[in-house]
């Protein structure tokens, strides 16, 4: 069971997050750096993989909560090798902040107009491999990404500023198509 300094790290971490935040504003490069900068912390605890509740993982099996205020949510994520988790938005912005292993990470803008049902029409905007202690993240208007973890035992620190959309848009680049679906998480038992 962690110490009682070990819980006040995390609560450390994300009370540094907020104030980031609400300092960043709509600038994303200062939101990036500054997220960066506060989950570096917790990404350089040695334990970190004892810590949290779990949770349901809308793409994967092994995720727990380390901070949830109804605003802000600080998740730790194992992406299963090799599992490409394909185009896909939030609604929110999120934040990757990689603890172990290696993760691709491609980010899209979508350049139709949105007119024509089940049509889109997306632009790779980044396609790069991140490694720790590296942050990705998507923020709307430009908040479309796929992710596959490139390692066995690939763990991310999740930041996510406010709460998905329970309705998410999945795309299929090649056939300019997409699908509308509920994440397996937040779909009824």
């Amino acid at each position: 069971m962690p110490d009682t300094d070990s819980q006040a790290t995390i609560r450390d971490c994300a009370q540094t997050a907020i104030r980031v935040i609400a300092d960043a504003g709509s600038d994303e490069s200062k939101l990036r750096a500054g997220l960066l900068d506060a989950m570096r912390p917790l990404v350089a605890r040695d334990d970190l993989l004892t810590l949290g509740v779990k949770r349901p993982g809308n793409h994967i099996d092994n995720s727990k909560y380390l901070y949830y205020d109804g605003q802000l949510s600080i998740t730790l994520d194992e992406f299963p090798n090799g599992k490409y988790i394909p185009p896909h938005d939030h609604g929110v912005w999120e934040a990757l902040v990689v603890f172990k292993g290696r993760v691709r990470h491609c980010v899209y803008e979508r350049v139709d107009d949105g007119t024509v049902e089940w049509h889109a029409d997306l632009k790779t905007i980044e396609d790069r491999e991140y490694v720790p202690g590296e942050i990705a993240m998507v923020v709307p208007p430009t908040e479309i990404h796929s992710f596959t973890a490139l390692a066995e035992e690939t763990y991310v620190v999740t930041v996510v500023g406010g709460n998905y959309k329970p309705i998410r848009h999945y795309y299929n680049v090649d056939d300019k198509t997409y699908v509308v679906s509920k994440p397996a998480a937040l779909a009824p038992a």
